[in-house]
Order: structure tokens, then C-alpha cells, then sequence
């Protein structure tokens, strides 16, 4: 008998999926390739108001609170870009994704692990999921939240590939840190439970490096658009040297990964009859930040309750999904990707815009919002350009040319 729902991939975005079905009362089931914990290449951070999506309370997986950032300019100027109030949270991925999992298991999802998917076959009346132990599932939708290779998108000929200036590649790596070094690199202004996040811009062309503090390591990565990754090995052996001397720390590089992020914004097409794409496999990632957590959680449970809306006969399609992400999210992910082609167009934007935040504290406060999520980016986009043409008209025309 077929499920109502197979959800391929455990992470943020297959179990928010998951858990608001089985919420609604689906019969659901989530494949997962590995078995969590799994470690997870990623900076490990996201805004505040994620916690709004969420019925649960995801305290107990919370490394740190964050007050805002340290921007470090091609040149090396830091600017510390902070507020006093909550501007982000950072997870171990390992413990935040286990987490998830287990609440969407709370609310009736199975979730069977160890078990690659290789296949999807979309029939008129269902879906089959083959997996490569053998076994084969059947339901009557499939959403595909299985990352930015995801098998689903290959096997039903949504994304068979993504174009080099669609994608991004990063080196990260967990780096284990005596948690008295990890308040003194990153401490912010209001005292040692509100620590910043670090951002380095300069390090390699169209990207940039980071490092978000765990309760006893950072996450230290360095990445850019997939054209220029030729050089970003060596970019990365000498972003990790510069770290060491500057923070008089020595980096443990054993858990070092390599990751792809989707870094254009989400894809033309994300759905077929049967099948839906959330989270990196549907391109649902902040060109400008990065983050990834939120549109991944969002796009979850929009998808979950379209799913469940066709089965009760409120919902035409599966098209009604691209209709309310697009609504809001692909709207504001479009605005992203605009700011992040001004922001990472070169290393003089990223120089002329440090020192407008150096000496503006009203861009800082922007760039505290862009970098914490604080605002929509459609509003932030209008604030920093109205300030930008107020009080550094010159600047601002040399960021054009």
C-alpha cells in the first residue's frame, strides 16, 4: 500500500517536512543515506526568527547565542558590526539534525536510515523510490529533500545539473578550541554569552570566509562561486594560516569537508505532478549570507502542508507550492542575489563597503540585519541604498564603476 508521503533526505528541511505531515496526519516516511549523528559541512548558524517556525523548543542544541559580527575588509580593517539584543544562534549540525529528526518521528514520521536512494519514478498514481540495498517504497508524493546533489531532482529531470555560476564550493572544517579562546577571538560588546560570528571578506575571489563559535570549537570555512574555485585550495591554506597568527591558536584540520551550496537563488522549477524539491536541493539559500537553516525548515513544512491540502481537496497541484514560496521567499531571495552581485562583484566593494560601515554606525546597523537575516532583504536593500546616496554618494557611484 502506498504512503501518502516519502520524504528523501533527514536533514533540517526533510524533517521539518516530515514532522508538519505527520502532524496533519499523513502517513509518512523519510530515507536518510547516513546514519545521525552525521557530521554536516556547514557554518552552523541561523536567525532568530526560526524559532518562530518551530512548535518545539530547540534550546537544548543551541551552542551559542550571537550579538552580531566581526567583518574583517580585504585590507584587514574590522569592523564590528553588533547590537544588544539576540541577532542569530549557531548548532553543531550533527546534534541540531538528530534533533529534528527525532521530532518529526515524535509526530508519527518513520524515518529509516543507512538507505541511499538511486532512483524515482514518477507514475500517473504514485511514486516509486528505489534505494540501492534493494528495496522499493511506493507513495503518492515524494518531496526531495536530499541536498544540493540531490538523486530526486536528477530523477525526475527537474535539475540534472547546476551550472558553475549557479553553485558554490567550500572548504570546512569543525575545529576544536578551548572555549576561553573561542570568547576572546569572538566576544562582542555585551558580554561573554553574546558572542559575534566572524565574516572575512578578501580571501578569494566572489567569496569569503567565516568562523561561528561552538560551546568547545568553531567552525571555520572559505568559499566562493564554483568559476574562480580553481584557486581556492591554496585560498584556504593561506585564510587558515592568517587565522592561526592573528588568534595565536593552532587549527586542527582532521575533520576537514568539502561542500557544494547552491548561491543563485532557488530554481526555475521546483515540482512535478508528484514530486516536490525543498531546502539545497531547490536552490533555497541567501546568495548574500549563505544561511541555508531557514528556507530549508520554511520550504519543509510549505511543501508538507501542500501535500496535505491536495490529499483533503483544497489544493489543485503541487504547483500550489511554487505559488507560496514564490509569494514571499522567492522574492526576497531574488533581492539576495542582488546585493550579493554588489557585494561580491570585487574586493573593492568589499573594501569601500567595510569603510562605509567603519565609519557609518547606520550601515553597520544594516549590516547587522543583512548578515543576522533581522529584515527582509527587499527593506534592507532600500535602507542601505537611501543611506548610501545620502551620505556616500561618491562611494557609492564608485561601487558601480
Amino acid at each position: 500500500m502506498a504512503r501518502d508521503l516519502i520524504v528523501v533526505g533527514g536533514g533540517p528541511a526533510g524533517a521539518a517536512c516530515a514532522r508538519r505531515a505527520g502532524m496533519k496526519g499523513l502517513d509518512v516516511l523519510v530515507i536518510e543515506k547516513e546514519q545521525p549523528p552525521r557530521r554536516k559541512a556547514c557554518a552552523g548558524g541561523f536567525r532568530p526568527s526560526l524559532t518562530n517556525l518551530l512548535d518545539f523548543d530547540i534550546s537544548p542544541v543551541i551552542e551559542h547565542e550571537s550579538c552580531g559580527s566581526h567583518i574583517y575588509s580585504p585590507s584587514g580593517l574590522r569592523v564590528v558590526c553588533t547590537k544588544p539584543m539576540l541577532t542569530g544562534y549557531t548548532v553543531k549540525r550533527s546534534k541540531f539534525d538528530q534533533f529534528l529528526l527525532r521530532k518529526a518521528e515524535e509526530e508519527g514520521a518513520e524515518v529509516q536510515t543507512n538507505t541511499e536512494v538511486v532512483g524515482v519514478e514518477e507514475k500517473s498514481e504514485q511514486v516509486v523510490v528505489k534505494c540501492k540495498n534493494g528495496e522499493t517504497f511506493t507513495s503518492n508524493f515524494v518531496v526531495g529533500a536530499d541536498g544540493v546533489n540531490s538523486r530526486v531532482a536528477r530523477s525526475i529531470g527537474i535539475k540534472p545539473r547546476w551550472n558553475d555560476d549557479e553553485i558554490g564550493l567550500c572548504f570546512e572544517a569543525g575545529v576544536p578550541m578551548d572555549p576561553s579562546d573561542i570568547a576572546r577571538i569572538t566576544e562582542g560588546p555585551y558580554g561573554p554569552d553574546k558572542l559575534c560570528i566572524e565574516v572575512f571578506f578578501g580571501g578569494i575571489q566572489h567569496g569569503y570566509g567565516w568562523c561561528f563559535p561552538k560551546k568547545d570549537e568553531v567552525s571555520l570555512g572559505l568559499g566562493c562561486l564554483m568559476p574562480y574555485a580553481k584557486d581556492l585550495r591554496d585560498a584556504w591554506v593561506r585564510f587558515v594560516e592568517s587565522f592561526e597568527k592573528r588568534n595565536g591558536v593552532k587549527v586542527d584540520l582532521s575533520n576537514e569537508t568539502a561542500m557544494r551550496v547552491p548561491l543563485k537563488g532557488p530554481i526555475e522549477k521546483t515540482v512535478t505532478r508528484r514530486a516536490l524539491l525543498v531546502g539545497d536541493a531547490a536552490g533555497f539559500v541567501s546568495p548574500a549570507t549563505g544561511e541555508g537553516i531557514y528556507y530549508a525548515i520554511e520550504s519543509g513544512q510549505i511543501a508538507a502542508d501542500v501535500v496535505h491540502d491536495i490529499s483533503e481537496g483544497r489544493a489543485d497541484g503541487t504547483w500550489e507550492y511554487e505559488k507560496r514560496w514564490k509569494s514571499h521567499t522567492g522574492k526576497e531571495l531574488k533581492v539576495s542575489n542582488f546585493l550579493a552581485n554588489l557585494l561580491f562583484n570585487s574586493e573593492k566593494n568589499m573594501e569601500l563597503i567595510c569603510g562605509m560601515a567603519a565609519n557609518d554606525p547606520v550601515i553597520r546597523g544594516h549590516m547587522t540585519d543583512l548578515i543576522g537575516g533581522l529584515k527582509p532583504y527587499s527593506e534592507l536593500r532600500m535602507s542601505i541604498m537611501k543611506r548610501v546616496m545620502a551620505r556616500h554618494a561618491l562611494t557609492g557611484i564608485r561601487m558601480l564603476y
